[in-house]
Formats: structure tokens, C-alpha cells, sequence
């Protein structure tokens, strides 16, 4: 059984996900505020980059919710395909494994991209 909407594999980390993390990116942001008040250009910057920021934080946010909550529908519905049999459960344990192997994937690719935010 396959699930063809879960990642074939969880992707190395690229140059963005070395990069501080958008948290600390913030705080950087906000240290530099006051400093830059009596300069147009550097608000100006400032506040993109915040926004910049702010969107970083929200799609990461997002996209690990949507994993987890993905995840987490994957485990009811083999849960719910257990507990509805009458029969004994006649699979290997490779078979069971290759069931559950997408929905680890798709849980971990959720918590990475939530732990990118820290």
C-alpha cells in the first residue's frame, strides 16, 4: 500500500535551513529597532525584513501543522483498518512496516520544519 501524497523521503537540509533560525532572525530584528528609529531607510528595511520574517515563521508554522495533522490522519485511518477486522491479521512484519514507513516520513518532515522555527 502506498500513500502517493507523502514525501518519497525527507530532503537534506539546504543552505536556508543552516541559516539562523527565523526566531533568532526576529529577535535580531527587534534588537536593531531602536537603533534604526531615526532613520527612514533602515525602518524601511527593517520592516521588510521583519515581514520577510514573519511570513518564514508562518510558513514553517504551517506546513509542519499540515504534516503532523497529515501524519495523524494516516495513524487513524491504519487504526481504523485494524480494529474493523474480523479475521486474524495474516501481513509480515516488512508489510506492516511498509505502512507505516510514509506516515513516520510525513511525521518527521513536520516536526523538522517546526523545529526550523527554534
Amino acid at each position: 500500500m502506498t500513500f502517493p501524497t507523502f514525501p518519497p523521503g525527507i530532503p537534506p537540509p539546504d543552505s536556508e535551513e543552516i541559516a539562523a533560525a527565523p526566531l533568532e532572525q526576529l529577535r535580531l530584528c527587534l534588537h536593531q529597532l531602536p537603533a534604526a528609529a531615526g532613520n527612514l531607510v533602515e525602518l524601511g528595511a527593517l520592516g521588510r525584513q521583519l515581514s520577510r520574517c514573519h511570513a518564514e515563521l508562518d510558513a514553517l508554522l504551517l506546513q509542519g501543522t499540515i504534516d503532523l495533522r497529515a501524519a495523524h490522519l494516516g495513524l487513524q485511518a491504519l487504526l481504523t483498518l485494524l480494529q474493523g477486522r474480523d479475521e486474524p491479521l495474516l501481513f509480515s512484519s516488512e508489510e506492516a512496516l511498509a505502512l507505516l514507513e510514509p506516515v513516520q516520513q510525513r511525521l518527521q518532515l513536520g516536526l523538522q520544519r517546526i523545529n526550523r522555527v527554534f
